[in-house]
C-alpha cells in the first residue's frame, strides 16, 4: 500500500506532465492549478495519515548546520561536473539578469517542492514499505527523473542527482537545505549546457510542442 501510494502519485504527475500540462500562461486555467492542488494535498494528507511530523519530513532548522555540509560538498561536486561539461561543450550561453533573476526565484521555490516530493514522500513512503535504503533511494529517484520525460539529457541528469540528494536526505533529512542546492543546479544547468540539449529544462508536453518529432 505505501510503495502503491508513490507509484500513483508518480503515475498522476506524469500523465498530467506529458497530456495536460499548459504550454504557457496564456493556456493556464483554473483546472491545471486544480490538478496540482490536488496533488499536493495528497501528499500531505498521506503524510499527517501516516504520522509523519515536519522534522520527519525534512522540515527543521535542528540540522541545518550538519545537513548544510554535506549538502554544499555534494552540490559543488556537481555543479563542477555541469561546469566542466558545459565548458567542453560550449555550452555556456547568457539571456539576461532579469531572466537569471527569474530562474532564481522559481527554482528556489521549485526545488522545495520537488524535494518535498521526492524525499518526504517518495523515499519516506518506500522506507516505510521496508524497501531496503539503496534500492529506495534508486527508486525514489528514477520516478522522480521519469517525470522529467521525453527530455532524456534532464532525465539522466537527474536521476544522478536524485539519487544523491536522497542518500543525503537518508543520513541528515532538511528539504530546507536540498530545496536551494536543488534550486541553484537547476539554473547553473540552464546556463552551462547546450541549448539543443535540454531545450530549456522543457519537460513532457511543452517539451514536445516546442520540439516535435520528425515525421
Amino acid at each position: 500500500m505505501l510503495a502503491a501510494e508513490v507509484l500513483l502519485c508518480a503515475a498522476a504527475l506524469s500523465l498530467y506532465v506529458l497530456l495536460a500540462a499548459p504550454a504557457n500562461l496564456r493556456e493556464f486555467r483554473w483546472y491545471h492549478g486544480g490538478f496540482y492542488a490536488c496533488v499536493v494535498a495528497f501528499v500531505v494528507c498521506a503524510n499527517l495519515l501516516h504520522g509523519d511530523r515536519p522534522r520527519d519530513s525534512g522540515i527543521r532548522r535542528d540540522n541545518l548546520g550538519e545537513s548544510a555540509k554535506p549538502v554544499a560538498v555534494a552540490t559543488a561536486i556537481m555543479a563542477a561536473v555541469v561546469v566542466v561539461i558545459g565548458l567542453l561543450a560550449g555550452g555556456f550561453h547568457w539571456r539576461s539578469w532579469r531572466r537569471l533573476v527569474e530562474l532564481s526565484g522559481l527554482y528556489l521555490a521549485w526545488g522545495m517542492v520537488q524535494q518535498y516530493l521526492l524525499q518526504s514522500f517518495g523515499l519516506r513512503r518506500l522506507r516505510q514499505a521496508q524497501v531496503p535504503a539503496p534500492l529506495a533511494a534508486a527508486a525514489s529517484a528514477a520516478l522522480f527523473a521519469m517525470l522529467h520525460a521525453p527530455n532524456w539529457p534532464l532525465v539522466a541528469v537527474t536521476t544522478a542527482c536524485g539519487v544523491v540528494w536522497c542518500a543525503i536526505f537518508l543520513r541528515r533529512p532538511n528539504i530546507l537545505v536540498l530545496g536551494p542546492a536543488h534550486g541553484c543546479l537547476a539554473v547553473l544547468l540552464y546556463h552551462a549546457w547546450p541549448e539543443s540539449w535540454l531545450r530549456g529544462l522543457t519537460v513532457g508536453r511543452i517539451f514536445l510542442l516546442r520540439n516535435p518529432f520528425p515525421p
